[in-house]
């Protein structure tokens, strides 16, 4: 496993713009290159080292603290390739959960219709559906969503 040691010795990193360059020479690039490539797909940056790939938000995780990160580290501002230090955090798969996009019909989170046309919200924390109330219109049961989505998920907590 790679530590943050072996990774100092051979890349640099700045946190103000988020940039990796290598520290040594190889083969076909040169000291100060740019490290890694996008992946066009996923538009995460990726590094390798010693023949192993490595998403360069862990690296950044890695070579400010230290230790690798315990869960996902995302980027605030939605963007995969920004890994500015100010715009990576650690998140839990409960946090990453709660921070998507909703892709329903409705688009609204954690609401669903009924066959009599009302509306009922529900929230998912830890494992555990809990029911929100049912409502008139599709608005007032997503801000009961949003308002338990708060208190359970904070900052992470999104409402579309």
């Amino acid at each position: 496993m790679l530590t943050a040691t072996r990774l100092r010795c051979l890349l640099t990193y700045s946190p103000r713009t988020g940039v990796f360059r290598w520290k040594v020479a190889r083969s076909a690039r040169s000291q100060g290159d740019i490290a890694g490539t996008l992946d066009r797909r996923s538009m995460d940056r990726l590094i390798r080292i010693d023949g192993r790939l490595y998403l360069a938000g862990r690296l950044a995780w890695l070579y400010m603290k230290g230790t690798w990160p315990k869960h996902e580290i995302n980027c605030i501002n939605g963007d995969r390739s920004d890994i500015r230090w100010s715009n990576l955090r650690e998140i839990t798969p409960a946090q990453r959960q709660a921070s998507r996009r909703v892709q329903s019909k409705l688009g609204v989170k954690g609401v669903w219709m009924t066959r009599q046309g009302k509306y009922v919200a529900e929230i998912r924390v830890a494992g555990e559906k809990t029911y929100l109330g049912c409502f008139e219109t599709p608005a007032k049961a997503n801000a009961a969503y949003v308002k338990a989505a708060k208190k359970a998920f904070g900052p992470f907590a999104t409402a579309r």
